[in-house]
């Protein structure tokens, strides 16, 4: 599929959907997928809440929501992702403070 890259394995590593005129929520299924490195949803029409089961991704590296309808607190469970390197959630109607990245090197942008 367009914007889904697997590994040697099978397993969906990245998710590039920037720009894909995507509208709804992101799922909380979106936790089951362990294996993801890279979420990039920029630039869609995506409304509702960050999920809380992100946290459940502990691969990730890249999250970038930016310039979505996403509302709500950022949930804390983005401090446990100690592989994250870059977070973009600005352009959206988020509030709260970006929680505390484990890893240095990293950068936040809300």
């Amino acid at each position: 599929w367009r914007g889904v890259e697997c590994n040697s394995a099978g397993k969906i590593v990245t998710l590039l959907l920037n720009n894909s005129g995507l509208s709804g929520k992101i799922s909380d299924s979106i936790g089951n997928l362990t294996s993801l490195e890279t979420i990039d949803l920029r630039d869609n029409n995506l409304k509702g809440s960050i999920t809380s089961r992100i946290g459940n991704i502990l691969n990730l590296s890249s999250f970038l929501v930016s310039y979505n309808e996403i509302t709500g607190v950022i949930p804390d469970e983005v401090a446990d992702l100690s592989k994250l390197k870059l977070f973009h959630g600005h352009g959206n109607r988020l509030h709260g403070t970006v929680p505390p990245l484990s890893m240095k090197g990293q950068t936040k942008s809300s």
